[in-house]
């Protein structure tokens, strides 16, 4: 039985993990909802908006307990989430959590992710990327179309540039687009040590090649050769 919730997209059951997009400062970025066991659900990057209905359909599936900014430039759903779960803990690298305490409201806990793990089980892992300044956390699924990677703002595959004039020379500067590619942009504002979150992220690849690539921004990529295609991409992007 597929789990299915309006506006957003199945792509795995066993556990069943589902996306959508969502406006997010000028551009659109992508919230994950995964299944946890005891039917519970995980929500990353949790949309900006939620409907009551929408809060139903995921209440008639299981229980939202847990929260989680991937990073922290992301935190605008946190409110609304909260407002319509209240019992939902909310997770974020400490990183993270100091950045988003001060740019936003309603933010809850901001428990450390090592606090999440139990709630996990053994097909699903969020594990910290080093060499970063704001506290990145990737999340891992092992389903049964194979793994799945939520890659964060490090890989983007958006196919079209912003509008924003200044927007589009950044991305063309950075080549972080269109199409599948290393986040550059990201990575040079955001990220402090960028040979060492390469080497985490190639590891990473290495150690549990993806078949389904979740990017924080733009659409969700599946393809044989993922694995190899993006260790390639970030060594030729990211040289030492």
């Amino acid at each position: 039985m597929t789990t299915t919730i309006s506006g957003w997209t199945t792509l795995t059951e066993n556990p069943a993990v589902l996306v959508r997009d969502y406006a997010f400062s000028g551009g659109r970025t992508t919230a994950v909802a995964v299944s946890l066991p005891g039917h519970r659900w995980l929500l990353v990057s949790p949309p900006s908006d939620i409907t009551a209905a929408e809060a139903e359909a995921f209440t008639a599936h299981g229980e939202v307990v847990a929260l989680l900014e991937h990073n922290g430039s992301h935190h605008m759903g946190l409110g609304p989430w909260r407002a319509r779960f209240p019992k939902a803990v909310t997770y974020a690298e400490p990183a993270a959590a100091a950045r988003i305490r001060k740019k936003g409201k309603d933010f809850g806990q901001l428990e450390p992710i090592a606090a999440l793990q139990p709630l996990l089980g053994d097909k699903v892992a969020v594990f910290a990327i080093a060499g970063c300044k704001i506290g990145d956390a990737l999340v891992r699924v092992r389903a049964d179309q194979g793994t799945l990677l939520y890659a964060g703002d490090f890989i983007a595959n958006m196919q079209k540039l912003p509008s924003n004039p200044i927007g589009r020379l950044l991305f063309k500067w950075t080549d972080s687009g269109p199409g599948l590619k290393v986040f550059s942009l990201f990575f040079k504002f955001f990220v402090a040590n960028r040979s060492v979150a390469r080497d985490a992220l190639i590891q990473e690849l290495e150690k549990n090649p993806p078949a389904i690539l979740v990017p924080g921004h733009g659409d969700v990529v599946t393809r044989a050769d993922l694995g190899p295609t993006l260790i390639g991409m970030l060594r030729a992007a990211l040289k030492s």
